[in-house]
């Protein structure tokens, strides 16, 4: 039987929303009350709306993207009763929900909840293409460290997220950057479990000693968040965290030697995007779903320097 010390990270909360929301203090208030670690700055096709009309008691609604002719490209969500958009104005749509009220939806929002009402969270395959969809393309944190090395959420990389951002548009007029902030958390409750095989026995005090005492061992905030975006970085592969590669680390990021203390045998990232009605995928992580989870073996240097290399040259360990 073989014990391991895990550390399990995994998206507590979730939020999506433009680049240019990160202008308005109030929102950037919202991001840092709400302590969204981690920000993927993703792209897609742009959404259009087109029309939307009453057909034998069911609402027809017509939207349409351009692809990469410019040509129009038709999507379609009938035989359903519950949306009916009215008018859109000032990038938000005014729709009457179930023939009784009405809201104001955002309108990159709008094929989120489209496609979350049609039954796609689950019905469709992992590379079954949704126009919802987010092609993952950066990872970040979105606050500093101050000189103790903790998280300061007034100390904020919101000027840099929004640069890569308008770096995105620039190479694409069809295509929108939306980005999702994510909430870092740890489940202790699955901290330490055990192999087992053919040979398996029961465990000794020494194991359990053992694990208790590497469990006591804890990290930082700092340090979680900071496993965490690797994780990501390591998982998805954003063409954008290469070519952004030579700003890295900022004098905010948690030493080396730091993370190279790390105890535990295994870093596990789970990131779960349901709640926000899209998928994620990447170039180098292609199938599209709402759950992605890797595990990360840490038990050796060489673990670590595979996992963290984006962060740092090998040499200045």
């Amino acid at each position: 039987m073989k014990w391991d010390l895990g550390l399990n990270l995994y998206s507590k909360k979730s939020i999506i929303f433009e680049p240019g929301q990160l202008n308005s203090p109030e929102f950037r208030r919202v991001i840092a009350e709400n302590k969204f670690h981690i920000y993927l700055v993703c792209k897609r096709k742009k959404i259009y709306f087109k029309s939307c009309e009453r057909k034998e008691g069911k609402n027809e609604i017509v939207l349409y993207y351009l692809n990469d002719q410019h040509e129009k490209v038709n999507l379609t969500f009938s035989n359903q009763s519950i949306y009916f958009i009215d008018s859109w104005s000032d990038g938000q749509y005014r729709i009457t929900v179930n023939d009784s009220h009405r809201i104001l939806v955002d309108d990159y929002k709008l094929i989120n909840l489209l496609h979350s009402y049609n039954g796609d969270l689950k019905s469709k395959g992992e590379n079954d293409g949704l126009a919802s969809d987010l092609e993952v393309l950066y990872v970040g944190q979105a606050f500093g460290r101050n000189k103790q090395r903790t998280i300061d959420y007034r100390l904020s990389n919101h000027e840099k997220v929004q640069k890569i951002a308008l770096d995105i548009l620039k190479l694409g007029s069809n295509e929108e950057v939306i980005i999702i902030g994510l909430t870092v958390d740890t489940s202790d409750i699955k901290t330490s479990f055990a192999l087992s095989d053919s040979k398996t026995v029961a465990p000794t005090t020494e194991n359990l000693k053992q694990i208790l005492t590497k469990s006591k061992n804890r990290l930082s905030k700092g340090q979680e968040v900071t496993v965490y975006e690797a994780s990501l970085i390591k998982y998805f592969r954003p063409n954008l965290n290469i070519e952004y590669k030579e700003t890295f680390p900022s004098k905010d990021f948690i030493s080396y030697n730091e993370l190279y203390k790390i105890a535990f045998e295994y870093s596990a990232m789970e990131v779960n995007t349901e709640e926000i009605g899209v998928r994620l995928y990447s170039t180098q992580a292609p199938a599209r779903k709402y759950q992605h989870s890797q595990y990360f073996p840490l038990e050796t240097d060489s673990d670590k320097a595979t996992l963290f290399e984006y962060l740092y040259e090998l040499n200045s360990k």
